[in-house]
């Protein structure tokens, strides 16, 4: 247990997880940090920070503002060192996905990540979709037995984000090399976290196999407009992951589906604009009799802490209410002395196989081991 926790921002992207700080008892934002002038200063004005605290070198933000945690939203080619710098010098951290963008760089986190747990020190994956309302409601039914033995389930993330990909001058941006500047499911957290969790605590993927549709939109670029990222559980599931940041399409993010024996679930898509279920019997169904429900009937099963006090502060906060809960449990776990919701074990379990689809797809969809690291 502590009294206060002084957190520092990194990266632009770390601006999100103001508001679930900020609503967190006994959290200070002490600093910012980031290369650019005009992010760091858009930064340290949101976050209320003197310009003495905007800094563009992260290891002397580290040594001058000595925080007691980082939150951590620079490019992905970044997270992984930059946890390990601060791990390693006794600084609690919650890092943007993916963890890392190689398995080299998850052996060494996850070496040094469970180095510094010896001294109470704790690594958070901040994977917005695990703490999304819908996906925490499935979640909740799927703990409970609602779905009967779940054995199948889908998660896509379609995200046209071309325009992310080169600057205006025509560079190429960090997304264009660590995202779409190779093959494989290099950006599928948001998809696998969620799913994998339905299936319990310590489901882990055992093989991938991934396909590709080749490319058509964008020549410029390897990333196949499409991809499909095929996972066998250790625990006998299957998962189909869906990636494409690619295609010319509506706006539509991600979609998410869970089957078990007793029961079914499909969020909304297109002209189904609310998420169902179904719960039953495993039995047959000759006349046709079974009928989708709203998931919303059961939001009673939804965990206090999602519709206590702060639930209506979380619902302005961007991806679902997703970046407010993950900065908010983060900080209350650090302070309570407790475990964070996404460790370093859980953080590779949905941060490599997506590793792993880069060498499937490349030798033709092999189906590949993903190493417990």
């Amino acid at each position: 247990m502590r009294e206060t926790l002084g957190v520092a921002l990194v990266g632009k992207r770390a601006g999100a997880f103001i508001a679930g700080f900020s609503a967190t008892p006994g959290v200070r934002i002490v600093a910012v940090c980031d290369r650019d002038a005009s992010a760091r200063d858009v930064l340290g004005t949101r976050a209320g920070v003197s310009s003495e605290a905007r800094y563009s070198d992260y290891g002397r933000m580290l040594a001058d503002a000595r925080p007691d945690a980082v939150a951590i939203g620079t490019p992905m080619d970044l997270h992984a060192e930059q946890s390990t710098i601060a791990l390693g010098l006794g600084i609690h951290v919650l890092c943007e996905v993916t963890a890392a963008v190689s398995i080299d760089e998850c052996r060494v986190l996850a070496s040094t990540a469970r180095r510094a747990a010896l001294s109470g020190v704790q690594y958070m994956l901040a994977e917005n979709a695990c703490f999304r309302r819908e996906l925490v409601l499935v979640r909740a039914l799927a703990s409970s037995g609602r779905f009967g033995r779940l054995y199948y389930a889908e998660g896509e993330y379609l995200h046209d984000v071309k325009h992310l990909h080169r600057n205006a001058d025509g560079t190429p941006t960090w997304r264009a090399t660590w995202q779409v500047g190779k093959r494989g499911a290099t950006y599928a957290t948001h998809s696998l976290g969620p799913v994998l969790d339905w299936f319990g605590p310590d489901s882990r993927v055992e093989t991938v196999a991934c396909h590709g549709t080749g490319v058509w939109t964008d020549p410029g670029l390897p990333h196949d407009d499409s991809c499909l990222m095929i996972c066998n559980l250790a625990n006998g599931g299957l998962v189909r992951i869906r990636l494409d940041m690619m295609s010319n399409r509506p706006e539509s993010a991600s979609w998410y589906q869970a089957q078990g024996t007793l029961g079914v679930y499909e969020a909304a898509r297109g002209s189904a604009p609310n998420p169902v279920v179904w719960f039953g019997e495993n039995a047959p169904d000759p006349k046709g009799s079974r009928r989708w429900g709203s998931l919303w009937d059961h939001e009673d099963a939804l965990p206090t802490w999602m519709t206590g006090p702060l639930a209506q502060a979380a619902t302005s906060a961007g991806h679902g209410g997703g970046d407010f809960w993950v900065a908010h449990t983060f900080a209350d776990a650090i302070l309570k002395g407790i475990p964070v919701p996404i460790g370093i074990d859980r953080a590779l379990a949905f941060t490599v196989p997506g590793l792993v689809s880069e060498a499937s797809i490349a030798a033709g969809g092999m189906p590949m081991q993903v190493p417990v690291l």
